[in-house]
């Protein structure tokens, strides 16, 4: 053997053996555990980096940028894109790109503190000016943004829009690169909450670009904990962990992979997911729920929650026979909302006896069940005392729905059947278009209909603020309007607030403003070995988990090892 090829073999040996003892340091001083791409540690249990990744269904749209269009956003519009605050878990709030924020005395003017060295993927700083053109961007008329109710807090919000004043009247500045500006039109103490939706868009992409610049995998740049790589419109999208991200929240996750559809040829969910095509799908009937759960390689993969959405009842009650309370909640007294949940709504619905959801702020447990819980004996009562003794004399009312699926049309014919037996009241059903049902309900020409509404935002103003007089509806009670009127004041006292929230829910549900029937519940299959904190049940049992990352806790998805 020649000396050159023995200096060669030795020299290998020697790298070997420093590449293990190397190895070997890294695992030691990580405890055996990995570390992906961007730097971030995995948990103990996780799978290699090579195989952190997750892969599901989107629908196919073409922008992902939040402040050009929320309604034709594509899925990556969320994890590409830093917002001021997030929330955990618990839906407690946490800082975002803003590390802290503050409210002037007259708790008008939010004070944002950009975190330093955010940046975006191309190099360009992150900076409280991006904030301030994301938010300009979405009021400017000539954007027609589709989302652009939810910002009206902002003072002049509103002006911008309908042209009344320029675009740069919107009270929304930069002190200067890490300071962000915002004055309210009144106290709005759940602004920094409002705020987990302010996606920032790059100016300079814009400027360069136009709004072609989220369009396409070569002209996309991200501030976020994801990049887009790969977009084949139609048919994927691929996302990877940013390098570039100077943020706290940092995935685990490598990659995620979105498989395009198109919304008239919806995919096939469950066969997708039972060849191994995808990690997490939706469960949409009761059929496929019952079959799942029957299923003994895939009951252990089914997951339902009550989600933050309130299907109920609403009366026209400036008009007769609903200007009577004593109408009004004897029909919520006539309802088996168990019954319902048992049978027609069966694994995808829990009863409701007020606005507010099970984990959501201000839920006041079963404080309400007693007020409008089933009763149907007092519900007779009621009725006759009303004039309406047996159901005589009651006119022949319309009970109109929204496009409602199936499941909920079942459930509305479950409700006129038992409103005739324990009332004897005579309610058609009237399943419409959406156009048609909005037109009524914003007009207030409907006397009687059922509708849901899901939340927007993890604050008890959401929800009950739809029934402050003049309205979504025209239940119009002075008592109440006080008291959401002070609490969306309440700026200083987090604890009073929620109780001025609660004070108002038990008006609203004394006077039977509306009767509520059912809070929806999620129903999801995903893989045993998808963990993270968002798939784990907070301490009211929901799971932060909406298939859209919105939540920062679902960037601690990752694969473990099985």
């Amino acid at each position: 053997m020649s000396i050159l090829r023995i200096i060669f073999i030795l020299s290998v040996i020697t790298a070997l053996a420093l590449s293990a003892y190397t190895m070997s340091a890294v695992e030691s001083d990580n405890g055996g555990r990995y570390t992906n791409s961007i730097g971030v540690l995995l948990p103990p249990d996780a799978a290699p980096p090579e195989q952190q990744v997750l892969n599901q269904f989107s629908e196919d749209r073409p922008y992902n940028e939040w402040f050009r269009t929320v309604y034709k956003g594509a899925a990556g519009k969320y994890l590409i894109a830093e917002p001021l605050t997030r929330t955990n878990q618990n839906f407690e709030l946490r800082g975002g790109a803003a590390e802290r924020w503050e409210v002037s005395e007259n708790g008008l003017t939010w004070t944002f503190y950009i975190r330093s060295g955010l940046q975006w993927s191309d190099g360009h700083p992150l900076t409280a000016h991006d904030y301030v053109f994301s938010l300009r961007r979405g009021a400017d008329p000539e954007n027609a943004y589709d989302f652009g109710w939810y910002y009206q807090p902002i003072k002049n919000w509103t002006k911008v829009v309908a042209r009344q004043v320029p675009t740069d009247s919107l009270k929304v500045w930069a002190a200067d690169d890490l300071t962000l500006k915002i004055t309210t039109e009144s106290p709005t103490p759940h602004l920094p909450l409002l705020l987990t939706y302010s996606w920032v868009s790059p100016e300079h992409a814009v400027n360069k670009y136009g709004d072609a610049w989220s369009t396409r995998t070569e002209t996309s740049v991200s501030s976020g904990p994801f990049m887009v790589t790969k977009w084949t419109k139609g048919h994927e999208m691929i996302l990877e962990a940013n390098p570039m991200y100077r943020g706290v929240d940092k995935p685990y996750l490598e990659r995620i992979i979105y498989k395009m559809f198109n919304t008239t040829t919806p995919p096939q969910r469950l066969p997708a997911y039972e060849a191994g095509e995808i990690d997490i799908a939706e469960i949409e009937s009761q059929a496929e729920l019952a079959r799942l759960l029957s299923d003994g390689r895939l009951e252990d993969q089914v997951h339902t929650w009550p989600n933050f959405w309130t299907h109920y009842l609403f009366y026209n009650t400036q008009e007769p026979p609903f200007n009577d309370r004593r109408v009004r909640l004897a029909l919520s007294l006539a309802i088996d909302r168990e019954a319902l949940c048992r049978s027609a709504l069966k694994g995808f619905a829990v009863p409701a006896y007020a606005m507010l959801p099970p984990g959501f702020p201000a839920y006041s447990g079963d404080t309400f069940k007693a007020m409008q819980g089933y009763n149907p004996e007092r519900a007779r009562r009621l009725l006759a005392e009303a004039g309406y003794p047996n159901g005589q004399g009651f006119p022949t009312v319309d009970m109109w729905l929204r496009n409602e699926p199936v499941m909920h049309r079942d459930a509305a014919e479950g409700l006129q059947a038992l409103l005739k037996r324990n009332l004897n009241l005579n309610i058609e059903v009237r399943n419409v278009e959406n156009k048609v049902f909005m037109d009524g309900l914003n007009n207030h020409t409907f006397l009687f209909g059922m509708v849901p509404y899901e939340f927007d935002f993890v604050d008890p103003s959401n929800l009950l603020g739809l029934w402050l007089s003049n309205g979504r509806h025209n239940w119009n009670n002075r008592a109440f309007d006080a008291l959401m009127i002070e609490a969306g004041a309440e700026v200083r006292d987090p604890v009073r607030r929620i109780g001025l929230y609660q004070e108002a829910e038990r008006l609203l549900v004394e006077d039977v403003g509306g009767v509520f029937l059912w809070h929806k519940q999620k129903a999801q299959l995903w893989k045993t070995y998808l963990k993270g904190s968002a798939l784990e049940p907070d301490h009211m049992g929901y799971r932060s988990w909406r298939g859209d990352q919105v939540m920062s806790s679902s960037l601690t998805l990752y694969v473990a090892e099985e």
